[in-house]
């Protein structure tokens, strides 16, 4: 246990104390609890009134991961405490473990990422729309803003734990993030290649799958990261060809709104690229967001300006369809008015 730390069991656990092996996995229920006070002051309080919950596996997006967290021992889990406590643990115990604010700190994004995968199983298009740290951009931000507020003030925490189950490394199935990061990354760029073949054959429902699972791979990579540091970015770039990949996909089967999302993506982390800037603009030109489509193409062409005649062409394009759409209007308005007049 860490020396910053005050475990107290509430339930009774059964059996002895597992041995807790590298690769063993722990299946556990929790629950974050910021206190509401000054603990530096007076300790942690023991009414649980003067708490606010900010995370739990009872309570699915967007208020926590939905389902008990499944967390493998010795793969640099990027919360070392939520791992130190589970060790402490004989199962079926509840204990609370009072964490001081040093080791806290990894909360957010370890929270703002699962709660990011318990909306994307529910959500297929969450990952091309929202993705929320770049460090590029500014201060990180989670996107939920009680984790905001713990990113900007961290607080000592209250963490409930529930242990339900511990396996040994020969006792369940592998998954795909548990593999190291040097297969990880092999994993990568095989879904890339495969992604990019069905892409070639016009299967482009397929290629978006391909292209969401290597997202996903990255993301696990990513985790055991400190974000803003440079295996963090150089990391986080790798996601700009899938996101980029993605926007094409998407326009290909006309669902422009998820291509500019994605396109957006990719311009996070590069606000310059090229691909992203014209398929953004193409996007926009598909659901009638004009005015955004040109800003995009005359940015393209000030930054690019090899593409200057490129962007041109969409230009032209919009300067039609704003025609277009004058006329209709017109007409939409002249029938009004001779309906009005009778």
């Amino acid at each position: 246990m860490a020396p910053r730390t005050v475990k107290k069991t509430i339930a009774g656990g059964k059996g002895p104390l597992p041995e807790y092996k590298d690769n063993d996995k722990a299946i556990f229920d929790y629950e974050v609890l910021v206190p509401l006070v000054d603990v530096n002051a007076g300790g942690f309080p023991d009414d649980k009134d003067m708490y606010k919950t900010v995370d739990t596996t009872k309570k699915p997006y967007p208020h926590g991961y939905g389902k008990p967290l499944e967390l493998v021992f010795g793969k640099k889990f990027q919360m070392p405490i939520m791992e130190t406590c589970l060790k402490t643990m004989l199962v079926e115990e509840i204990a609370q473990f009072d964490i001081d604010v040093k080791d806290a700190l990894p909360f957010p994004m370890i929270s703002s990422k699962l709660r990011d995968i318990s909306r994307a199983e529910v959500d297929k298009h969450f990952k091309e729309e929202h993705h929320h740290h770049c460090a590029a951009m500014g201060p990180i931000k989670t996107g939920y803003p009680e984790l905001d507020e713990l990113m900007t003030n961290p607080k000592p925490l209250r963490l409930i734990i529930h242990l339900k189950k511990v396996l040994s490394e020969n006792e369940y199935k592998a998954d795909s993030w548990q593999l190291n990061d040097e297969a990880k990354v092999m994993t990568v760029d095989k879904l890339k290649e495969e992604g990019n073949e069905l892409f070639k054959n016009k299967n482009y429902e397929e290629a978006i799958e391909k292209y969401r699972e290597a997202l996903t791979m990255i993301d696990t990579l990513l985790l055991k990261e400190k974000p803003g540091e440079p295996e963090w970015k150089e990391l986080d770039e790798k996601n700009i060809p899938f996101y980029l990949n993605l926007s094409q996909c998407y326009l290909s089967i006309g669902k422009h709104y998820e291509a500019a999302g994605a396109a957006e993506e990719a311009l996070k982390r590069d606000p310059k690229n090229i691909k992203a800037l014209f398929r953004r603009a193409k996007a926009k030109i598909g659901t009638w967001d004009l005015e955004e489509a040109e800003k995009d193409l005359n940015y393209l062409a000030e930054v690019h300006p090899e593409s200057k005649n490129l962007a041109q062409n969409e230009l032209n394009l919009i300067a039609k369809k704003k025609q277009e759409k004058n006329n209709s209007d017109k007409n939409v308005y002249k029938a009004m008015l001779q309906g009005l007049a009778k």
